[in-house]
Order: C-alpha cells, then structure tokens, then sequence
C-alpha cells in the first residue's frame, strides 16, 4: 500500500536532499538509497531499507521538491517511518499522512503516536 507525507498547506518549506540522504544513513542501518537524476522524474531520492522492529522491507521516495515523501509498505512500518520523519521537520511545518487515495489522513504532529497513524488504515471496511 502506498502512503504520502506532505505539507498540510502550501509551503515554502523544503528538505534539502543532501542533508535528508545522510539523516537517512544515520537513522536506518540497512538501507540502500538512489539518487534519480532525471530532472523530469517526480522524485529526487529513493530508498529501501529494513525496519529493525519488524524486519520488514520499506520503499520510499522523497518528491523532487523536497516537501513530501511517498512510501510503500505495511502500514505499521510507514508508522514508523512518519514518526522518525516527523522530528526531522520544523514544528511550526503541517504535515499530513495519508493513503493514496486520500481515504484517511492523520495530522502529524512531534506528539503523534504511533497508534493515531496506524488505526484509522486498519480499520475493518464496512
């Protein structure tokens, strides 16, 4: 399943790519990261890397602009990820997690839990 993080609003805010490869390489012990260097390609970076509670594979991507982050995986390691990404940010930056389709979305915030993030896309369809 795809999930999104980006600004609530429009911003001027953005990741610089350098700096967001490194907090990667410090965060995420197994992980492989590719820079796409085709300037029309909507993501600048892309990873994969191994989630250490779940030993699961997590993809990612950081969009072209620097202000969001696409990941495909199980939602309890996009939880995760959302978490440790949200600590990188400016607090005073909105950020929204949210499916693809935009069925569900959470506000994260530095106090977001992990069970806000994980609830609302495991919910039992009706």
């Amino acid at each position: 399943m795809e999930y999104l993080i980006t600004p609530k609003e429009p911003t001027s805010w953005s990741l610089d790519k350098s700096d967001f490869k490194e907090y990667l390489k410090k965060k995420w012990s197994e992980i492989e990261i590719h820079s796409i260097i085709n300037p029309d390609d909507f993501y600048s970076l892309e990873w994969e890397l191994q989630v250490p509670t779940t030993g699961q594979r997590l993809d990612g991507a950081l969009h072209r602009d620097g202000q969001g982050i696409s990941l495909d995986g199980y939602i309890q390691n996009c939880a995760i990820f959302a978490i440790w990404f949200r600590s990188l940010v400016p607090q005073t930056q909105e950020l929204v997690f949210y499916d693809q389709a935009y069925n569900f979305h959470v506000e994260l915030q530095a106090q977001t839990a992990y069970s806000e993030i994980v609830q609302p896309f495991s919910a039992p369809a009706l």
